[in-house]
C-alpha cells in the first residue's frame, strides 16, 4: 500500500465500487445528522446512531482506498490550525474531573468531524458526488424541519406551547433546531440565487419551503437576526441579477411583516430590548458573559476542559455552555483551541470570499452557500454556541469540505 500526500485531488476517473459506497455512506450520514439523539450504551462506553454511521463511513473509505493502493491525505490550507485544534482538544481531555466524559466529547466534536472533513475533501471530486451529499443533507434537514413544524402545530392545537421554550422534535430546545437548520438554508439560498440549472433552483426552492417555516417556528431571535444578515448579504452579492435580489428583498420584507403579526412572535419580542429589565434575554446573555469572563481569570490558558463548564443561571437554569461560540471554545479547550478555531473559521471566510469571483458552474452556488452558512453560524454564534453538539460539529466540517472542494474546482478548470 502506498500512502501519498497531495495538495489537491485531480478530477480522475470514477473510483471503485467501494469508493462509491463510501460516497453513498457520506451522503447518508449527512442525511442522518439529527439521529445523534439515539443513544446506545455498552458498559462504560456510550455512543450514538450518528456516531455509528460516521465510523462506518470512515471505515468503508479507508478500506476502499487501501484496496486501490491509493490511501491519500489531501493537504488543505487549514491543516496547521486543524492540528492545533486537535492538540488543544486532547489537552482539554485531562483538565476536568470527568476525563471519560471529556474523551467522549473530544471524539464526537473534534476527531470524527475532522476525519469526515478529510474524507469529504478526497471523495467529492466531481459535482455528481457533491450533489449526493447535498441531497442527503437536503432530505434529512427537510424531514427534520417537517417534524418540528408538526410538533409545533400539535402543541398549538393542544394549547401547550410555552413561550420561552417552543416545542421541538427530537431536540431539547428550539435554538438547537434553529442552529442546525441555518446552514442548509444558506446552501439552498445559494442555489436559488446562483444556480444556472433550473432543476437545481427548483429543488432549492422546495428545500427553502421546508426550512423557513420550521426556522420561524423556533421563535429564535438569534436565528431571526442571522437570517436578516444573510438576506442583506444575498442582496449585496447578487447585484448583477437585480431582479433576483429585488425578489429576495421583497420576500424578506413580506416575511418580516407576516411574522410580526403573529401574537406568539409579538410576545416573544416584547420588552427584549429593555435593558432595565433583568429578565430580558439581552440582560441574561450579558450576565452569563460577564460571569464566564470572571471565571476565566483563573483558567486563562487551558479553560475548564471539555464538559467542565457548569453555570447556574438565575439560580435555577443549568447552562453547559456560555451562549457565545468564542467564549465556549475558550472555556472548553483553552486559549490555543480558541485561536486555532478562529484561524480555521476566518480562514474559510477569507479564502472563500477571494475565490468567489473565480468559481463557475455548479461550484458557484455551492461556495456561496458555504460562505452563507459560515456567516449565519458566526452571527448566531454571538448569542449562542453553535458547533457544540454532535450534529452541528459534523455539519460545520461538511460545510468546510464543500468550500475546499469548490475552491479546488478553480485549479481543476485551469488544468
Amino acid at each position: 500500500m502506498s500512502v501519498r500526500v497531495e495538495e489537491g485531488a485531480p478530477a480522475d476517473a470514477p473510483g471503485s465500487a467501494m469508493v462509491r459506497a463510501a460516497t453513498l455512506m457520506l451522503g447518508f450520514t449527512a442525511a442522518c445528522l439529527p439521529l445523534y439523539v439515539v443513544r446506545v450504551k455498552y458498559g462504560p462506553i456510550s455512543t450514538t446512531l450518528l456516531e455509528g454511521l460516521v465510523l462506518a463511513t470512515i471505515a468503508v473509505y479507508i478500506v476502499a482506498r487501501w484496496r486501490e493502493h491509493s490511501l491519500r491525505f489531501h493537504r488543505t490550507p487549514h491543516d496547521i490550525p486543524i492540528a492545533l485544534l486537535l492538540v488543544a482538544g486532547a489537552i482539554a481531555v485531562f483538565v476536568p474531573a470527568d476525563k471519560w466524559h471529556a474523551l467522549g466529547l473530544y471524539r464526537a466534536f473534534f476527531v470524527e468531524p475532522v476525519a469526515i472533513f478529510y474524507v469529504g475533501v478526497d471523495l467529492l471530486r466531481r459535482p455528481a458526488e457533491t450533489r449526493w451529499v447535498l441531497l442527503g443533507l437536503g432530505v434529512g434537514s427537510s424531514i427534520f424541519a417537517v417534524m418540528n413544524i408538526i410538533a409545533f402545530a400539535v402543541a398549538y392545537v393542544e394549547g401547550t406551547i410555552v413561550l420561552g421554550s417552543p416545542p421541538t422534535a427530537l431536540y431539547t430546545s428550539s435554538p438547537e433546531v434553529a442552529m442546525f437548520l441555518e446552514p442548509p438554508l444558506a446552501l439552498a439560498a445559494g442555489f436559488v440565487l446562483f444556480s444556472s440549472e433550473g432543476r437545481d433552483r427548483l429543488l432549492a426552492i422546495a428545500w427553502i419551503a421546508f426550512l423557513l417555516p420550521a426556522l420561524a417556528l423556533t421563535l429564535s431571535r438569534g436565528a431571526y437576526f442571522a437570517i436578516a444578515v444573510l438576506v442583506a448579504v444575498a442582496v449585496i452579492s447578487n447585484r448583477r441579477r437585480l431582479w433576483i435580489a429585488a425578489g429576495v428583498a421583497a420576500a424578506a420584507v413580506v416575511a418580516v411583516v407576516l411574522l410580526v403579526q403573529i401574537p406568539l412572535v409579538q410576545r416573544r419580542f416584547a420588552g427584549q430590548f429593555d435593558l432595565g429589565n433583568s429578565q430580558t434575554t439581552i440582560r441574561g446573555r450579558l450576565s452569563i458573559f460577564t460571569d464566564t469572563l470572571s471565571g476565566l481569570r483563573d483558567h486563562l490558558i487551558f479553560g475548564v476542559g471539555l464538559g467542565g463548564y457548569h453555570y447556574l443561571f438565575r439560580g435555577k437554569i443549568s447552562e453547559i455552555y456560555p451562549h457565545d461560540v468564542w467564549l465556549t471554545f475558550w472555556v472548553e479547550i483553552g486559549l490555543l483551541g480558541l485561536i486555532a478555531f478562529a484561524a480555521i473559521y476566518f480562514g474559510l471566510l477569507y479564502r472563500g470570499l477571494r475565490a468567489m469571483p473565480h468559481v463557475q458552474g455548479f461550484y458557484q452556488p455551492l461556495l456561496w452557500g458555504a460562505l452563507g452558512a459560515l456567516i449565519l453560524w458566526g452571527v448566531h454564534g454571538l448569542v449562542d454556541s453553535p458547533y457544540w453538539k454532535n450534529d452541528m460539529s459534523l455539519e460545520f466540517w461538511i460545510i468546510a469540505a464543500f468550500e475546499v472542494v469548490a475552491i479546488r474546482s478553480i485549479a481543476q478548470k485551469q488544468a
